[in-house]
């Protein structure tokens, strides 16, 4: 072989001269090419380094580092990719080898050649619309009609892997020809027709070519003679002679001429690739091609980047214009890839089960926005750094590796070289706009690059026409008047790579200036942006400020009911203090952070978790440091409220009664109202009815007396708790109709308040309420509501509650075996939070229905628990019931009368003492029963 030139992929080598793409010269150092022609001889042989060595430098002593240079230059000019070679492959340790079966040719004639790019081991997904409409073109096709399709999109869309599938399985169907070229990007004149002449080239050496060849030397002699390398020197010259004083007209004739002939048998797909590199030449006869009236069987795809035209001012764009004005071509834009193609693309390649497969999908479509280029060169980083694993036939995901890891290099490549194509000015405008965020605003870069406004804007604008990097998004209007565009990256590795080139002292100082701009444009309505400005000042080094801004961003999200998002703020600004040197001048902003960050803990934890009740009890400590009352007020409150659920009633009531003397010294309507909610609260579950219903009917009367926004901060209204638990009391002293009116009323209440734990916290309270009342009906009713609620939120303790009083509900509409189990399941839930408060009243009620369900002993065994959980925690509010229950069970398995009355006796003292005439009416009723 090696007097002959070999041909692989659309490539052609001749160890003497040069290695060739079609017409067009790759140029390769010396060594470079003798090592390439050295491998190719060898094709699908281990190549060792020593041999190579040999070959390649046969008189020279050179290192490792001169052969991994020629290899790289090798990689370059064939556009191999080392990981996935296709050419030239790495064995580690061993040397090399060359991939393809080259075939060997003559000067003198065609020879075999691949019409279209090689196949890669890609995946194709979320494509499907698109192949379909290639797939109407290619049948209009067949039809005689030309077609004429452009894919377009931006630098790794997908439009070459698209394209490649569609040839793919249109040539394996076997009736159609495919013929490839492509345009490569050059630095002054640009040969002629180069994409068509390779196309033809290359097809010419395809098992149609001599077909091809016969024709284009009776219709197309000029074409012929620019590809000696289909026929041999003689036939060159004689071809040169006959087209002497060829003209462009004519040109661009015999080439339409002969693909229709070509295509009178075959219909043809002629795939051009990277039109906006095209020379005009070729565009030209785009034109042509593209206005001729007469049928041809040719279907013609193109591939482009529509911001590469625009900005380079190419004619590829006027013409695609022109033609689909004139419905003489149709245009498929590639969009970014959905999630679920995403997804869809790591089950096929890595076969993961679902668990693992959909949070990393949704983390590499977050990353990447959808773009398959950058997917794959993420994904295949995973592969790199071993957070994807194959071992033993299967893929797995290794657990603590960070999937985020810089931008791949590969992908890094892409970004930069289209980076580098800006003008300095723009690059500077970026690199600031990268600081200000994914979507930023041209007053905002200005002000951290310190040049006018409009300046900005018209950069900004001249980039997002060539849909380059950036795209634009509206205009901003500030609260200090300012009125500026917005503008968003095209991909957030866009302004990753941006950000990286900033030196690291730039950026801080970029993100100050730029968060103190936004501040003062906002001013007092700073609070709408604080996740914003938090970032800012925290890039920009200035703690207090950050801290501050976290804060107010973990509030605002406890507002609107995001407890994961209000953790996440108030746990970034904790570490932030941690890690200040000045921590002791910040004490008093971590107390009020502290204080906050309870109200989210509850929410997604319980009030009974014991995460709740650490970050009370650092909050108290912290705000009794203060000396302020109000501070003092706010942690107290904190800590009542852990050990409402937590900590035996004594104790809370305890915590209550202090919280209402410093309500009290405060004198400030808003606490007294939350005091009121505590102590009525405490009360209530200490069986002191009375004194409950009142204090929680003067909680109400506060609350209403002061702004929503005053209750923000504490995640619940006590306007709409206080009614809600006015109406337990109500109805367990008997108050029928006040107690369901304080219950929908409650429900109403947080309706009109829209915040998620409060609406809950008000569906489990005034469902508990119907509960005592026997209406199972609009009990089971409040329960699915707050069940679906608690699960759109991820609200576990009142998930626990909500199955717990459908549980019941069921059980009374007659559904008894899944009504126990799910008041069983809400038990075990509840318990599971670290809660203890309200297990008596739950027993309970479980225990009643073993009972009529006809299972005494395991009501026996609840009714024991609940009597035991009621002495050691204080619970009495129930006590009543649970009395009343014991003499029904001892009834039940036949115990004598004496036993069956104590216990009647006992209910009816408690409910009389505690004022409960609901559960005096239950147990007079049963001892009339059992009497008859």
């Amino acid at each position: 072989m090696q007097d002959h030139a070999v041909t692989f992929g659309p490539y052609r080598l001749d160890p003497r001269r040069a290695l060739t793409a079609g017409t067009r010269p790759i140029r390769l150092t010396p060594k470079a090419l003798a090592l390439l022609s050295f491998l190719a001889r060898r094709p699908g042989q281990v190549v060792t380094k020593d041999e190579l060595f040999g070959a390649v430098w046969p008189d020279t002593i050179v290192g490792d580092a001169a052969l991994v240079t020629c290899i790289q230059e090798i990689r370059k000019a064939l556009r191999d990719d080392a990981r996935r070679p296709r050419y030239v492959e790495t064995l580690h340790r061993r040397g090399y080898r060359f991939i393809p079966t080259p075939v060997a040719s003559a000067d003198r004639g065609p020879s075999a050649a691949p019409v279209m790019p090689e196949a890669e081991a890609s995946i194709l997904v979320g494509r499907d619309d698109e192949l379909g409409q290639l797939d109407d073109a290619l049948a209009r096709t067949h039809a005689g009609q030309r077609h004429i399709v452009f894919v377009t999109g931006e630098p790794g869309i997908g439009k070459t892997s698209l394209v490649r599938t569609f040839v793919a399985e249109a040539g394996q169907r076997g009736d159609v020809d495919v013929a490839w070229g492509q345009s490569a990007a050059h630095y002054g004149a640009s040969e002629p027709y180069l994409p068509l002449l390779e196309a033809l080239v290359r097809t010419g050496r395809g098992p149609s070519g001599e077909r091809l060849i016969r024709i284009l030397d009776q219709r197309a002699p000029t074409w012929l003679a620019q590809m000696p390398a289909l026929v041999g020197p003689a036939h060159v010259r004689e071809l040169r002679r006959r087209t002497a004083g060829v003209t462009r007209e004519r040109m661009l004739r015999e080439l339409t001429d002969a693909l229709e002939a070509v295509s009178d048998t075959t219909p043809i797909v002629l795939w051009l690739e990277d039109l906006h590199w095209a020379d005009v030449s070729t565009i030209d006869w785009l034109a042509s091609f593209a206005c001729r009236p007469e049928h041809a069987r040719v279907l013609l795809l193109g591939t482009y980047r529509p911001a590469e035209a625009m900005m380079t001012g190419h004619p590829l764009r006027g013409l695609s214009d022109e033609l689909r004005r004139h419905r003489h071509c149709r245009e498929i834009a590639l969009t970014p890839l959905s999630r679920s193609a995403v997804t869809r693309y790591l089950s096929i390649r890595f076969a993961l089960d679902t668990n693992a497969t959909e949070p990393l999908a949704e983390e590499v479509h977050e990353r990447t926005e959808g773009s398959p280029l950058f997917m794959v060169g993420v994904v295949d980083d995973l592969v790199d750094r071993g957070v994807l694993i194959h071992a033993d036939g299967r893929w797995t995901m290794r657990a603590g590796v960070p999937l985020a890891s810089g931008i791949p290099k590969n992908v890094q490549r892409l970004i930069e070289r289209q980076l580098d194509r800006l003008d300095p000015a723009e690059e500077r405008l970026l690199e600031v706009a990268s600081v200000v965020g994914a979507d930023f605003s041209a007053a905002a870069v200005a002000a951290g690059a310190g040049v006018p406004d409009a300046e900005v804007e018209a950069l900004c604008h001249g980039l997002a026409r060539r849909q380059h990097i950036i795209r634009g998004g509206g205009a901003d209007e500030w609260p200090d008047g300012t009125v500026a565009s917005r503008f968003g990256f095209q991909h957030a590795l866009y302004r990753e790579a941006l950000h990286e080139r900033l030196p690291a002292g730039r950026r801080v100082e970029l993100h100050r200036r730029v968060g103190e701009r936004l501040e003062r444009a906002h001013a007092a309505r700073a609070d709408e942006i604080a996740g914003e400005l938090a970032m800012h000042f925290e890039r920009g080094r200035d703690v207090e400020r950050a801290v501050r801004y976290l804060h107010t961003a973990g509030r605002v999200a406890s507002q609107r009911g995001a407890a994961h998002e209000a953790e996440a703020y108030f746990t970034r600004a904790l570490a932030l203090i941690a890690a200040s040197p000045s921590r002791g001048s910040l004490a008093d902003l971590e107390a009020d952070v502290r204080v906050a960050l309870c109200v989210p803990l509850i929410a997604l934890h319980g009030y009974g978790s014991a995460a709740v009740e650490t970050c009370a009890r650092q909050a108290k400590t912290l705000c009794d440091g203060t000396g302020d009352p109000r501070r003092r007020f706010a942690a107290n409150r904190v800590v009542w409220n852990a050990s409402l659920m937590r900590h035996p009633v004594p104790q809370t009531l305890g915590h209550a009664r202090e919280l209402m003397d410093l309500a009290r010294a405060v004198d400030d309507p808003a606490r007294l109202a939350l005091a009121h909610r505590a102590l009525g609260t405490s009360l209530k579950l200490a069986g002191e009815l009375r004194e409950a219903g009142d204090y929680l009917t003067k909680g109400i009367a506060f609350a209403d007396a002061v702004a929503d926004d005053e209750f923000v901060v504490y995640g619940e209204h006590p306007g709409t708790i206080c009614r809600a638990f006015a109406g337990w009391a109500h109805a367990l002293m008997g108050c029928v109709e006040p107690a369901a009116r304080l219950a929908d009323d409650a429900i109403a209440h947080a309706r009109q308040r829209r915040h998620p734990h409060n609406l809950a916290f008000a569906l489990i309270s005034s469902g508990l309420v119907y509960v005592f009342l026997r209406d199972a009906a609009r009990a089971h009713d409040i329960a699915v509501e707050a069940l679906a609620l608690a699960g759109e939120y991820r609200l576990p303790q009142w998930l626990s509650f909500a199955r717990e009083i459908k549980g019941w509900a069921l059980f009374q509409l007659g559904e008894r075996e899944p009504g126990i189990e799910l008041q069983e399941e809400g038990l075990r839930d509840l318990l599971a939070t670290g809660a203890r408060t309200h297990t008596s009243r739950m027993l309970a009620n479980l225990a009643e229905s073993y009972l009529l369900a006809g299972q005494p002993e395991a009501a026996r065994v609840h009714l024991t628990a609940a009597h035991a959980h009621r002495e050691a925690h204080g619970e009495h509010y129930y006590a009543a019931e649970l009395f009343r229950l014991r003499a029904q069970l001892l009834a039940a398995r036949g115990a004598p009368s004496d036993e069956v009355e104590k216990a009647l006796q006992e209910a009816l003292e408690l409910a009389r003492m505690q004022e409960a005439s609901l559960l005096e009416r239950r147990a007079t009723a049963l001892a009339r029963e059992l009497a008859s």
